[in-house]
């Protein structure tokens, strides 16, 4: 029977008080250990007002939270602690949030909490975020734009985005290929009635936009920005 790799877990909190500013690089064989030093050694008890994260390389660079639990949660992007276990047999999924677990469950109850706002419209979602998405169905928003240079397309909703962005990706020819991969379905050489190609030989993925590296990341809501100004996916840092 093979046996199990020993991982080795390493704090790599700074301690700004010290002239050095090196991680404290203690380690640590189980992820219990390893919080209750970050827990006790470095993030501290309420007497502590500045609750801030010291990690090594963390892009908050020096944000306070407004309060310890928002600061233990965020380290958790860090260590890769996942407390929250699904309930459900079988399930096997794990959370670093219990609000993440608790809109999980959803999907093994049916729980649709969140109705739809708009007068005659019966639909329900499990989050709010999908509601939201959901929303701009009933209106003229379209936030959901082609980031293609020279493409002005915008959808009312991610989904159709993620479809027409397979069309810019049909009929590559060899030298793009491994950019349109990264997005092909096995329904992506299928007709679109959205694709706005004119040249059905050419990539379009050539004429991204150079932050545009991989097609599959460009599906999410781009708010109040307009056409072809780009922008990234956005990441998931808590304040």
């Amino acid at each position: 029977m093979r046996q199990p790799i020993k991982q080795e877990l390493i704090c790599k909190w700074i301690d700004h008080e010290q002239t050095s500013k090196k991680p404290c690089s203690k380690t640590y064989n189980t992820m219990h250990e390893l919080v209750n030093h970050v827990t006790l050694a470095h993030v501290g008890g309420p007497e502590l007002s500045s609750h801030i994260c010291f990690w090594e390389e963390c892009p908050r660079d020096g944000k306070a939270f407004k309060a310890k639990y928002k600061l233990i949660n965020h380290i958790r992007v860090h260590t890769g602690e996942k407390p929250f276990p699904c309930p459900f047999s079988g399930c096997g999924k794990v959370f670093a949030r219990s609000e993440n677990l608790k809109i999980h469950k959803r999907t093994h109850t049916g729980e649709k909490p969140f109705k739809c706002e708009f007068e005659g419209c019966d639909r329900k979602f499990a989050n709010s975020s999908d509601r939201k998405k959901h929303s701009h169905v009933h209106t003229s928003d379209k936030p959901y734009y082609c980031k293609v240079r020279g493409c002005d397309k915008s959808y009312t909703h991610p989904s159709s985005l993620r479809k027409h962005m397979k069309a810019h990706c049909r009929f590559s020819p060899p030298p793009c290929v491994n950019t349109c991969e990264t997005y092909h379905s096995s329904t992506a050489h299928r007709e679109d009635p959205l694709s706005p190609i004119s040249e059905p030989h050419r990539c379009h993925s050539a004429s991204l936009s150079p932050q545009v590296a991989n097609l599959n990341e460009w599906y999410v809501c781009q708010g109040n920005a307009g056409p072809n100004q780009p922008h990234g996916p956005s990441s998931d840092v808590s304040s």
